[in-house]
């Protein structure tokens, strides 16, 4: 007996504890709570749009080595394109894509130039940015992150400096390097941007040269 009046009251408090859980919606939803089940129902805001820009490279050289070459900055020029894609939204009213976030991966060609008191240097390069972008506001973003570039050629062949003679056309290869800079995204399509690149690999095991890089780009997002 007393294990069925135990039975009992545990099915009863079962019973009330579900129904003092349930909601009753009587229709009497807060225009607050309306437009925070609206704005969660929009999603990640995700958005992908692509583009194509090209600019100015001005390239500097480090030198660990003992002799110096008298580097100085020189003019070359890259060309590409891009992905850029972003989330979220920026106020309840914005349209998607309009959030903090981003994220813009690029597959440029790179003409870079050196001077030095033997001659110019150029090396011409693919290059690889992944940027981490950051948007204080709609338009401007702030943008970060590694630059991969591969050294597919180099002239000239050789040079002499202080007596010796430097195969610098044999310089081929990798390099990693760190780009931040700023870029600024027009409503018509419109890009603009400034960025400075600095690469931490030698330009071979015995010539301990790295470059760095401003750069300056106009483009076109689609």
């Amino acid at each position: 007996m007393i294990k069925k009046i135990i039975m009992v009251c545990i099915v009863a408090l079962t019973t009330m504890s579900a129904m003092a859980q349930v909601t009753v919606n009587r229709g009497n939803v807060s225009s607050q709570q309306q437009k925070e089940t609206s704005f969660s129902d929009r999603g990640s805001g995700f958005l992908m749009k692509y583009g194509v820009k090209a600019g100015l490279n001005m390239t500097s050289m480090s030198n660990d080595m003992a002799f110096d070459p008298g580097f100085g900055m020189g003019i070359g020029f890259r060309v590409g394109g891009f992905l850029n894609m972003r989330w979220g939204y920026r106020t309840e009213n914005s349209s998607k894509g309009t959030g903090l976030w981003g994220f813009q991966p690029e597959l440029m060609y790179s003409n870079q130039a050196v001077k030095t008191d033997a001659g110019d240097v150029k090396m011409n390069y693919i290059a690889v940015p992944l940027l981490l972008k950051v948007y204080p506001t709609t338009a401007l973003s702030i943008e970060v992150g590694p630059e991969l570039s591969y050294l597919i050629s180099t002239s000239p062949s050789t040079m002499a400096v202080d007596g010796a003679e430097i195969k610098v056309g044999d310089c081929k290869g990798m390099n990693v390097g760190l780009a931040a800079g700023l870029a600024y995204d027009f409503e018509m399509g419109l890009t603009v941007g400034a960025r400075y690149t600095y690469g931490f690999t030698d330009m071979a095991k015995n010539l301990k040269w790295k470059n760095s890089n401003i750069q300056v780009t106009v483009g076109w997002m689609f």
